[in-house]
C-alpha cells in the first residue's frame, strides 16, 4: 500500500505546478478598459470585494482532511495554521493512531518544507530546486491568498480593479442578479475568480492553461461561517487534472481561531535525514 502521507503531500505540492507560473504579459489595454453598463461599477465591486475578505493575520483550525487520488481515498485529521505573510503549515495525523502526527507540510515566502516523522526524512529547499516546478515561478503570495480565500495574479501583491475583465458565467456583461467572474489572462494561464455578489464571496478559483492538454486546477470554498466578524470559508476543496491523473484534497475546518504564539518555523531533529524532491516522488510511485 502506498505511503498516504506521501500522497497528501505530493497532491498538494501537485496543485502549486499548476496554479503558480512564471507571469509574462497580461491582459490587452483593450480588454482591461471593456465598458460596463451603469448599473455595474467595477471599481465599487471590486472593494466591496476586498472589503468581506478577512484582514487577520494569524488563523489555526482543526481539520479533517480528506484526499482522493485515482481509486484511492484517504481520511486523516490534523490542524491547518496560518500566519500571513510569512507561513502557511498544514500538520497530518496518523489516521489510526489519531494524537501521532506523522508529518506535517510547510511554506515559507522562500521555500517548501516537509517533515515524514514515521520515516524520519526531510526536505527543505527552495521552490526552485523542486524539479518538476522549474518551468514555474512559485509564487508564496498567490499561494496564501488561495488559502485566505482570496483574489490574487502571480508576482503582483497589489491588486486594482483595472486588473481583472468581469462577465457573468457566460461570458456576457455582468449584473449583480446572477454570479460574476473575475477574470486574469497571461501566456501562460487564465485565472477565473467566481463570486457571489449577494454575499460578497470568493466561491471558486479556476486555474487552466490554453491548450486542451494542459493542467486544470480548481478551489472551491463553501460553509462560509463568521471569523472575526468577516466570513471565512470553513470548508475548502483543491482538485485538479493532470493528463489522466485526477486528484482531490478537502478540508473541512472547525474551531478557527485567530491565534498566535505557535512555532511558526519548524525545527529539523538532527536524527532526521534529508532528502532531494526526487526522491519523495519515486518513493510516492514505488521506485
Amino acid at each position: 500500500m502506498k505511503n498516504w502521507f506521501l500522497i497528501i503531500i505530493c497532491s498538494t505540492i501537485g496543485f502549486m505546478a499548476v496554479s503558480c507560473r512564471t507571469q509574462k504579459n497580461g491582459l490587452t489595454d483593450d480588454n482591461i478598459t471593456q465598458s460596463y453598463s451603469s448599473d455595474f461599477s467595477p471599481e465599487q465591486y471590486f472593494k466591496k470585494l476586498n472589503d468581506s475578505t478577512s484582514k487577520e493575520n494569524w488563523l489555526t483550525a482543526k481539520i479533517k482532511c480528506m484526499v482522493t487520488m485515482g481509486s484511492e481515498d484517504i481520511i486523516t485529521s490534523g490542524q491547518l495554521r496560518m500566519k500571513k505573510n510569512e507561513v502557511i503549515q498544514i500538520v497530518l495525523m496518523d489516521p489510526l493512531a489519531g494524537l501521532l502526527e506523522l508529518g506535517r507540510l510547510e511554506f515559507t515566502k522562500t521555500n517548501l518544507k516537509m517533515l515524514d516523522r514515521f520515516n524520519k526524512n526531510y526536505i527543505d529547499v527552495p521552490y526552485s530546486e523542486v524539479e518538476f516546478l522549474k518551468k514555474c515561478e512559485i509564487d508564496f503570495n498567490s499561494l496564501q491568498n488561495l488559502f485566505w480565500n482570496r483574489l490574487f495574479i502571480p508576482s503582483k501583491p497589489n491588486l486594482t480593479a483595472k486588473d481583472f475583465v468581469y462577465t457573468n458565467l457566460q461570458g456576457e456583461e455582468p449584473t449583480y442578479s446572477s454570479n460574476i467572474v473575475l477574470k486574469y489572462v497571461d501566456d501562460l494561464l487564465t485565472y477565473e475568480f467566481i463570486t457571489d455578489p449577494t454575499k460578497a464571496a470568493l466561491n471558486k478559483t479556476v486555474i487552466y492553461g490554453t491548450k486542451e492538454t494542459d493542467s486544470q486546477f480548481v478551489f472551491t470554498y463553501s460553509d462560509f461561517k463568521s471569523f472575526q466578524g468577516k466570513p471565512f470559508p470553513h470548508e475548502m476543496c483543491m482538485s485538479f487534472i493532470m493528463g489522466k491523473q485526477n486528484a482531490s484534497i478537502e478540508f473541512t475546518m472547525n474551531s478557527v481561531k485567530n491565534k498566535s504564539g505557535w512555532e511558526t518555523n519548524t525545527k529539523i531533529p538532527n536524527r532526521y535525514t534529508k532528502m532531494e524532491p526526487e526522491q519523495l516522488f519515486k518513493k510516492l510511485i514505488g521506485k
